[in-house]
């Protein structure tokens, strides 16, 4: 493939602008040795359907079982407990990698649970900003964009996928995930970039197009001299390094499948490919079909099916890529959804949730946190992380304060961005 530069065409077709200043900025050939990826379920799931299981047992309220199986359906693995299917659906073949035995049984022991967490919110809005990036207000970038900002000019430290992808304008998000893309980008001049036999068949000479680039440079170079203010100056500088540099996407594009996947499998294949490519730092998959207010039962376990599949798909992609050892997987939703149906059979917003991680540092087979009968947070010891009455409720800045800690999050990215919470190991 003809050697191409990437971020300068990535600014042509307009998906990255003139580059944020970093607060680290290591050199261009730095390389990462640690990923993160997060995955969103968006909408708000169900953890009584997946982590935090309950069962039909009838509330004292009166307003109906938290759950549409018996308690004594409710399955362990290890140390882990997860949910049984509902009476009333159809579970997915036992051979799906999204089935919950198939899952829990090849995963439990490299999965970390952290149950009674506190979003403070039923919205969706403050919800995914809360669990993402740990605080509820306004402004704070997700947890990804703090793991690429040390490597913003890389060509893709943070690919995004949709969800809370704030990142504080420490490092230009990569909106742009599909193979596709990656192919048009590389051939920008190509009629047929997606066709290798009719490729070199272009909108314009190859000497036109030269002459369209050598003008695109100029013109670069003529705002770099205008620019008086320094953090303009800057940012102008910043840009045209990365316009220049000689990258090239055989790297990434050589590591795809000859048919990229579609969703949450799409996404998992294009983020480890530019892992391994050196391309990307961080990356944020995101998955709908969550908000599930009427026919809850069917819609939810439709949903946390294909997230399972996905994250499945997703650590087989990692262990292709012989990176099991470099990439950490943080999986959480907006919040929670409530303890009991509505008269839609449908579950409303709830603020009680969990996380799941995997992957690099994470010691699996572990449960922290937990919930009552009704799906009420439970107190932690912050010391021991055990249930205790005398505890503390777990909040996503409890979560991000020792996510941020376990990534090495820097002192002064830190404390630009406070979460002003006590310390807990619950990463360690």
């Amino acid at each position: 493939m003809e050697r191409r530069n990437f971020l300068r065409l990535l600014a042509g077709y307009g998906i990255a602008g003139a580059l944020p200043m970093s607060l680290c900025t290591p050199a261009w050939s730095a390389e990462a040795q640690r990923f993160l990826i997060t995955v969103n379920a968006s909408g708000g799931w169900d953890p009584t359907d997946l982590i935090d299981p309950k069962g039909n047992a009838m509330r004292a309220d009166g307003l109906g079982p938290v759950n549409h199986y018996a308690a004594s359906k409710i399955k362990s693995i290890g140390n882990l407990y997860y949910a049984a299917y509902p009476d009333d659906v159809e579970p997915p073949a036992t051979d799906s990698p999204g089935h919950l035995d198939t899952f829990f049984a090849k995963h439990h022991q490299r999965l970390l649970v952290i149950n009674g967490i506190d979003t403070q919110t039923n919205g969706h809005e403050t919800g995914t900003r809360f669990v993402w990036s740990g605080r509820l207000e306004e402004g704070y970038p997700t947890v990804a964009a703090l793991a690429a900002a040390p490597y913003a000019s890389q060509p893709m430290a943070f690919i995004s996928n949709g969800g809370y992808d704030f990142t504080g304008a420490l490092v230009a998000p990569v909106r742009t995930a599909s193979a596709g893309t990656f192919t048009s980008l590389a051939y920008p001049n190509s009629q047929y970039a997606d066709n290798p036999a009719l490729r070199a068949s272009g909108y314009f000479s190859e000497q036109s197009y030269r002459s369209v680039d050598a003008a695109r440079q100029l013109r670069l170079a003529r705002l770099q001299q205008s620019e008086t203010l320094p953090m303009r100056a800057a940012q102008m500088a910043r840009l045209a390094t990365v316009r220049s540099s000689e990258l090239e996407l055989d790297g990434l594009l050589g590591l795809l499948p000859a048919q990229v996947s579609g969703g949450l499998k799409g996404q998992a294949e294009v983020a480890i490919a530019a892992f391994a490519s050196g391309l990307a730092v961080s990356a944020n998959l995101n998955l709908g079909g969550f908000d599930t207010h009427g026919n809850h039962d069917e819609d939810q376990t439709a949903a946390l099916t294909e997230l399972l599949e996905g994250i499945d798909h997703l650590w087989e992609q990692i262990v292709l890529r012989g990176l099991q050892d470099r990439v950490t997987v943080v999986i959480g939703s907006d919040f929670g959804r409530t303890p009991f149906y509505n008269t839609g059979d449908g579950k409303d917003h709830w603020n009680i949730t969990s996380i799941m991680a995997m992957g690099a540092g994470i010691t699996g087979n572990r449960v922290i946190g937990g919930t009552d009968v009704n799906f009420e947070a439970r107190n932690l010891n912050p010391d021991t992380l055990e249930v205790h009455s005398g505890g503390i409720i777990v909040t996503p800045k409890h979560v991000h304060r020792a996510l941020r800690d376990f990534i090495g999050v820097s002192t002064e990215l830190d404390n630009l961005y406070p979460l002003n919470v006590e310390k807990l190991a619950l990463f360690a």
